[in-house]
């Protein structure tokens, strides 16, 4: 696994060895699945009432595809989507709370939502310094599919 990767899970409160091997092994399958190599990874995540994150999925991300795994965290017991998202986008909502684009802080929030032709729609959370993370993300993939 790349060390971007480890340094961005570790930004995201994920820095336990049990977490980070079950990713290593993801990213391996992963890297069979997707047709192309990964480029970029995303966690999304968001903060329940209680104040305490919650970790939802994994996304791993190249220049024309995007894959979801669920149940990143548990114990080699995954389900991972694989979508083209090259012109997959036909629309994208983003919802900020405490976030001005530019620099997040312990308050920011964010979605995304897409949606394609064919109503598949995907969701991405994220809260905290995720929040620039995503940002990057709907910058660097979901943008220039739309």
């Amino acid at each position: 696994m790349k060390a971007e990767f480890v340094s961005y899970l570790d930004s995201v409160g994920l820095s336990s060895d049990t977490v980070k091997n079950n990713v290593e092994s993801i990213y391996q399958y992963a890297s069979i699945l997707c047709p192309e190599e990964i480029a970029d990874i995303f966690v999304c995540d968001f903060i329940k009432d209680d104040g305490s994150r919650e970790y939802e999925s994994l996304w791993f991300f190249s220049p024309n595809y995007m894959m979801e795994v669920r149940n990143f965290r548990s114990d080699r017991q995954y389900d991972i989507d694989l979508a083209r998202s090259k012109g997959w986008i036909a629309y994208y909502r983003t919802y900020a709370k405490d976030y001005d684009f530019k620099r997040a802080s312990s308050e920011s929030r964010m979605t995304i939502e897409a949606l394609n032709n064919d109503t598949v729609n995907m969701e991405w959370k994220a809260s905290r310094d995720n929040c620039d993370k995503l940002k990057s993300i709907l910058e660097n993939y979901l943008k220039p599919n739309i």
